[in-house]
């Protein structure tokens, strides 16, 4: 399973800030989880380029389980 370091986890909140978002990452024994929450009237769809490119440098690639695409882990 895909994890993000602590350091790493700082630079995810800041890169989704620029889009109108909050993420929240929940840290369980099997991994982590992630929750996007929309923070401004206009949140840009661009932040999902951002998230995928983000997790790509990682070496990671994320899957959405919601319909609304606010919810997703990494692998």
């Amino acid at each position: 399973m895909a994890i993000l370091s602590l350091t790493e986890m700082t630079a995810l909140k800041k890169s989704v800030s620029k889009y109108g978002y909050h993420i929240h990452i929940h840290d369980t024994c099997g991994g982590q989880s992630f929750e996007l929450q929309p923070v401004s009237e206009n949140p840009s769809s661009s932040v999902y380029g951002e998230l995928e490119n983000f997790f790509a440098e990682h070496n990671m690639t994320i899957q959405f389980y919601d319909t609304q695409k606010l919810n997703f882990i990494a692998k």
